[in-house]
């Protein structure tokens, strides 16, 4: 009766261990898994965000572009507005003292 109350409990405890192998391979299958999907989200997350951050950049930098082009256009009308300005100002007061003299009357009172 020992031999076989031996045998039961060796048998159950045997039982126990290969049942807790095989669930123990299926779950390091598992999680094996888990961690290859959770790698390649962490990829996928990481390509993502590095394209985003670059064409943010490059977004801003053409930006940034244009606005001086246009700032430097905007300058350099207002520059050459203001010395068109000044040039017709010029002209206009030399011929303004040019022709002044011509029409002054003598005058014959002396």
């Amino acid at each position: 009766m020992v031999f076989l109350v031996a045998a039961t409990v060796n048998a159950i405890i045997i039982s126990l261990l290969m049942s807790l192998a095989a669930a123990g391979g299926f779950l390091a299958l598992f999680f094996g898994c888990l961690t290859a999907i959770y790698i390649g989200a962490l990829s996928v997350a990481v390509f993502v965000v590095s394209t985003t951050t670059i064409v943010a950049i490059f977004a801003v930098i053409v930006a940034t572009g244009w606005i001086g082009f246009f700032w430097t256009i905007w300058l350099a009308t207002k520059k050459s507005a203001s010395l068109a300005k000044r040039s017709l100002n010029a002209t206009g007061s030399a011929l303004s003292a040019y022709s002044s003299p011509r029409y002054v009357r003598p005058n014959h009172d002396a």
